[in-house]
């Protein structure tokens, strides 16, 4: 039986290279990375990787690199200002469903489709609300390629891809910075499932929708079974050999997922009058915490009135503004990723590993990174 010969675009970028190097390692698939110019290209040349040049929105140039191919694996996103992203996009899609006629095209989406937090709402699944432009831009591309697709008689299968993590991926090196960071705490001890998928899980699945018939034209793709915030945590800690990361104090924890269910179940637009009200709310505090000047001229004042109270409430504004905070609970910020829901709707069903396969990869690259840091910082 000949092995399914299958191309990734974009296979440049991080998850790109990767997910091209690992299904080459695998059988009944051979796989062949796609780039747009010289540059990327040699940088999958010289991992010892297979890889042809064309310009990707370009469906002259890209049926030429693709056409003794069986399936074509996206994981490119065109990124630039709004305007340009939206005609890239367009351009792309149309040249991906065109040259993909008769063959399966599988597009690489995101969780940032669902918005920063993901709520336990079913209706998420079909109609996303992301609220970041990377996010708009990803549920953008799924929009055209299945309105294309549907043009051409294609076949496209769209995975809603986790947070993922592994050597030498932006998440892993963000986890290890939160690791180190002295002041992170993790909301509920890191109970609450993660929509994280190691790298070796991603190409798995992928292989797996590539050889079989997927159960639905879109899916979320996570570990199986998904891990907690605390094992993904832990396992970046065992990595590099960090400190083990305290809980965020529960009324906190509570505070900050009330917040941020609200504000998920709330329009983009009353979010903007919500946020603009509080802005302006807070004008008074910041004025004086950015101007001391004010509060000594404030306090002269009140002294003339002789009026106690109302130095005591001057100062306590002062001292809230400006003041560190001293009772020990954690000063900084937790994103809405760390307080959301699985991704609502169905998941790639795999065979993956688990997730404490990867730590002696993410170890190795770690020390080679730290060492390189040093060197860089010139500590020997």
């Amino acid at each position: 039986m000949c092995a399914l010969k299958v191309g990734i675009v974009g296979a440049a970028g991080q998850v790109g290279i990767a997910l091209l190097s690992g299904i080459n390692k695998g059988t009944g698939i051979s796989a062949v990375g796609i780039c747009r110019n010289s540059v990327s290209a040699a940088r999958v040349a010289a991992q010892g990787l297979d890889v042809r040049t064309a310009q990707t929105d370009d469906p002259k140039q890209l049926a030429e690199v693709t056409q003794d191919l069986d399936a074509l694996v996206n994981c490119a996103l065109p990124q630039y200002r709004p305007s340009k992203t939206s005609a890239s996009n367009r351009l792309l899609a149309r040249a991906l469903t065109e040259v993909s006629a008769g063959k399966h095209l599988v597009h690489l989406s995101s969780v940032a489709v669902y918005g920063d937090y993901i709520g336990s709402e079913k209706s998420l699944f079909q109609s996303p609300k992301p609220d970041t432009a990377y996010g708009r831009q990803k549920l953008q591309m799924e929009v055209l390629l299945r309105k294309y697709a549907r043009k051409h008689s294609g076949r496209c299968t769209i995975l809603r891809i986790g947070h993922v993590y592994g050597p030498e991926l932006r998440w892993s090196e963000s986890l290890f910075d939160l690791i180190q960071h002295h002041r992170f705490r993790l909301p509920f001890d890191g109970q609450q499932a993660s929509n994280a998928v190691a790298i070796s899980n991603l190409v798995e699945a992928v292989r797996e929708v590539l050889l079989s018939m997927p159960a639905a034209p879109t899916l979320n793709l996570t570990n199986l079974p998904q891990i907690t915030w605390r094992e993904l945590f832990d396992l970046h800690s065992q990595a590099c050999a960090g400190p083990f990361v305290e809980s965020l104090r529960s009324s906190e924890s509570e505070d900050y997922s009330r917040i941020y269910k609200k504000r998920a179940r709330t329009g983009m637009l009353g979010r903007f009058v919500k946020e603009t009200l509080g802005w302006i709310m807070q004008l008074p505090g910041s004025y004086i915490a950015a101007v001391p000047t004010l509060k000594t001229l404030a306090q002269q004042a009140v002294a003339l009135v002789g009026n106690d109270g109302l130095d005591a409430k001057i100062w306590a504004l002062y001292c809230r503004r400006l003041a560190p905070r001293i009772d020990g609970s954690s000063a900084a910020a937790v994103e809405p990723i760390f307080f959301s829901e699985p991704m609502p709707g169905p998941c790639v069903q795999y065979n993956g590993g688990t997730p404490t396969d990867l730590v002696p990869a993410l170890r190795a690259w770690y020390d080679v990174t730290a060492r390189q840091s040093c060197i860089g910082a010139g500590i020997h």
